[in-house]
């Protein structure tokens, strides 16, 4: 885009990303000296100064394009609102909530204006909570995952990129981040929160924290899916926050129960041989975590407390190796890993049909007008 075309911005848009900054306007108006003729609508800036003032505000870009500003109630209504108070959500998961429902908001009344079909057909939020084998039972028949579906992975990333394709052939939105958007500098907190579903019957989406262990990601993945068989938004925190325990409690259950059966740990467990060596090699058979696995061989009743504060020892001392967010590899790569290939193609497919301009396209999958081209190229040399 030409740098002397100007982008006129609705003023409910300034006024809403302003709030949301929680800036002073003074220190506002000192930075941007135009922004009460843009305000008043007597002028509008160009798509670099709007860049710089989104950057400045620490907004998603892509919001000062809307006809309307974000919904208000995504974090006050959806998100754990106990007794009226709002709990601590810092600005980078803030942000990075809006940012996906955004994105989400977008692809659904796409998928809704070009005859989609809603993703969940079946009756999931109907069936009693406390049946978790059933539930964990349809929610492999949903995936199409074979009995013993995990026998096929000796490395957990391979796994979780399986777990994940399965999903977004499902149609749900996948993605994930380490950090806020493209901003390095903006790193997501693992102690804060590993995961997020925002629930919607033609796009529902997850989002992975990527500064999670490979074994905490797969977890996350299939905790935030029975969400979505139950209709729930959620956020899988790593804070001791009130929640609706009796929910969470099951759908924990009910993921455990997908990922490591009862039925196969009996059938694998021996016995004789309790011990750490043991923990460690089925916990690398089902890809889940070591204390994960002793946690659920505890609940079985197949070993003590006091091999599980071994496991926890050891797991302390010996922390999982997280995936690397460094941009020294494959620019490309680590973009296809961020970003759902729903989203990406149906994107690029708006475009290209003439649905969507390609400004708004660049802005859905942030990047810029000049490696558009190398993305369609990128996602068919991904297929």
């Amino acid at each position: 885009m030409a740098e002397t075309n100007k982008i006129k911005v609705k003023k409910e848009i300034y006024e809403w990303a302003i709030k949301e900054s929680q800036k002073d306007f003074e220190e506002i108006n000192l930075r941007f000296n135009n922004i009460k003729k843009w305000l008043n609508q007597e002028d509008f800036p160009t798509f670099r100064q709007l860049e710089k003032l989104a950057n400045f505000l620490k907004v998603p870009l892509g919001y000062m394009f809307l006809d309307r500003p974000p919904k208000s109630d995504i974090i006050e209504s959806e998100y754990r609102t106990i007794g009226n108070k709002k709990p601590y959500i810092s600005k980078n998961l803030k942000d990075t909530i809006y940012d996906m429902s955004r994105k989400q908001d977008w692809i659904s009344e796409y998928r809704k204006d070009n005859g989609w079909d809603k993703i969940i057909l079946d009756n999931y939020n109907e069936l009693d909570v406390d049946a978790t084998l059933e539930i964990a039972n349809k929610a492999k028949e949903f995936l199409n995952l074979k009995e013993f579906w995990y026998r096929d992975f000796k490395v957990s990333r391979i796994a979780y990129n399986f777990l994940r394709e399965r999903l977004e052939l499902k149609g749900i939105i996948v993605m994930q981040n380490g950090i806020v958007g493209s901003n390095t500098h903006r790193k997501l907190d693992i102690d804060e929160f590993r995961g997020f579903m925002l629930y919607d019957e033609y796009a529902p989406l997850i989002f992975i924290n990527a500064n999670d262990s490979i074994t905490g990601k797969i977890f996350t993945l299939v905790h935030e899916f029975i969400h979505i068989l139950f209709e729930k938004d959620d956020i899988l925190e790593n804070k001791d926050l009130p929640r609706d325990v009796k929910l969470e409690s099951q759908i924990n259950k009910i993921t455990v129960e997908l990922l490591m059966p009862e039925s196969h740990i009996r059938e694998y467990w021996n016995k004789e041989d309790k011990n750490l060596n043991q923990i460690e090699g089925l916990s690398k058979l089902f890809n889940v975590s070591r204390l994960a696995l002793a946690i659920r061989l505890y609940n079985l009743k197949l070993i003590n407390q006091s091999l599980v504060q071994k496991v926890s020892e050891v797991t302390k001392g010996d922390l999982e190796k997280k995936e690397s967010n460094s941009s020294g590899g494959d620019y490309w790569v680590t973009y296809k890993s961020r970003y759902s290939n729903n989203f990406v193609e149906t994107v690029i497919q708006g475009a290209e049909s003439g649905e969507i301009s390609y400004n708004y396209a660049f802005n859905l999958l942030d990047v810029r007008a000049k490696n558009y081209d190398i993305l369609k190229e990128e996602i068919i040399r991904y297929e």
